[in-house]
């Protein structure tokens, strides 16, 4: 055979082999049948989501918070959040009526400083969601920690309000007296018109009821839960001639029964009571016949609309509701966290409801109605 038969076969045979391979690589893809397609080896789409979010705040470099966040949390959301993250925390910290109120007037003057407040469900439902100045909360959660409904009461993400602009960072429960037990012997306070009786006269003090507070909304849950408006208003007259003690100083108010000036205080704050009762003061949460009201969002989170660090925010609104950083909260506030999965670790007494003992839960159409009973207040307790 010549060279030239042999380079003719030669070409045949590599001619075919190319065509046998061009053929393999042109014929179609099957795809797996439905149940077998193999696992793709991609990044879940919330945690491309968490990392961008993570780098976007770093790149912003602070959040900016305002709201009632006393030391505690201040220390614990910089120990856990801001070494954690990279991300800085700036605080204006007041009672949540008078930092809401700043706000607005920084809106009116064009400024958007703050990215997440924490305030009560009052000031959110009654003074920053009407103005509109509000985000939704739900488009900017993210930890699947954090959707989790089975973590949430009621096998649901908790809201403030049907449109989602508020969240509910603990629950509280509240029975609403702190008595001095050298005053207030067993069996002389058991139920509401016990209040009314000739010995305590002059010996009651009530936290300012004309303002969002613990004062503000006894006297609503009384108009409005407890009683209903007719029977709740002339309580609340017979109970003036009783001459309260009406303060806006938390610890004050309960300093006062603490050394026996007062025998009762009424709505006071469950951590002036642990630390004064700590220290050995005769005082002691007082059980009444009437259902002890539990708070959704004493401690409650809202978001701006126009947020200065938007990353930052959305990071620090998944930080709060997950389980470390309602844990925070609850040792901070020193009640129930919101989450099921969150222990009572850090709750004091008063904040949980006793055994068998009937609660009320204030819903947002309660919150609604407690304003319209402060100026009513005002003119029934008299006050100035």
């Amino acid at each position: 055979m010549n060279r030239f038969v042999i380079s003719v076969l030669l070409l045949v045979v590599a001619v075919g082999v190319i065509a046998a391979g061009c053929g393999q690589a042109l014929a179609p893809t099957v795809a797996p049948p439905p149940g077998k397609q193999q696992p793709v080896a991609t990044k879940a789409v919330w945690e491309q989501k968490w990392e961008d979010l993570i780098a976007g705040a770093r790149k912003e470099g602070k959040v900016v918070m305002y709201g009632e966040i006393g030391a505690l949390l201040k220390d614990r959301l910089i120990q856990d959040f801001q070494n954690k993250y990279g991300v800085q925390i700036e605080f204006l910290t007041g009672r949540p009526p008078e930092v809401a109120q700043k706000y607005l007037q920084e809106r009116a003057a064009n400024l958007h400083l703050p990215d997440v407040f924490i305030t009560g469900q009052t000031t959110t439902l009654t003074l920053l969601k009407p103005r509109g100045v509000l985000a939704r909360v739900t488009p900017n959660l993210v930890l699947p920690e954090v959707l989790d409904t089975k973590a949430w009461p009621d096998g649901k993400l908790p809201f403030l309000d049907k449109d989602e602009m508020g969240v509910p960072l603990i629950s509280a429960y509240r029975s609403y007296f702190v008595v001095n037990t050298e005053l207030v012997k067993e069996g002389q306070f058991t139920e509401y018109k016990d209040l009314l009786e000739p010995r305590f006269k002059g010996k009651l003090t009530l936290i300012d009821p004309t303002t969002p507070g613990a004062g503000g909304t006894w006297v609503a849950y009384i108009m409005v839960k407890l009683m209903g408006r007719e029977p709740g208003e002339k309580f609340m007259r017979q109970l003036e001639t009783q001459e309260l003690a009406i303060t806006r100083d938390t610890r004050l108010h309960v300093e006062t029964v603490a050394r026996g000036k007062y025998a009762i205080a009424i709505g006071p704050l469950p951590q002036v009571v642990a630390d004064l009762a700590a220290a050995g003061s005769p005082i002691a949460w007082a059980k009444t016949k009437e259902p002890g009201m539990v708070l959704t969002g004493s401690f409650a989170a809202a978001i701006p609309d126009q947020p200065p660090h938007p990353n930052a925010m959305a990071l620090m609104l998944n930080h709060l509701l997950s389980k470390q950083g309602q844990l925070a909260l609850s040792e901070a506030a020193g009640e129930p966290a919101r989450r099921l999965d969150v222990p009572s670790t850090f709750a004091l007494p008063g904040t949980i409801p006793p055994a068998g003992v009937n609660v009320v839960w204030l819903d947002e159409d309660f919150i609604l109605k407690e304003p319209t009973f402060y100026p009513l207040s005002r003119e029934i307790l008299k006050i100035r």
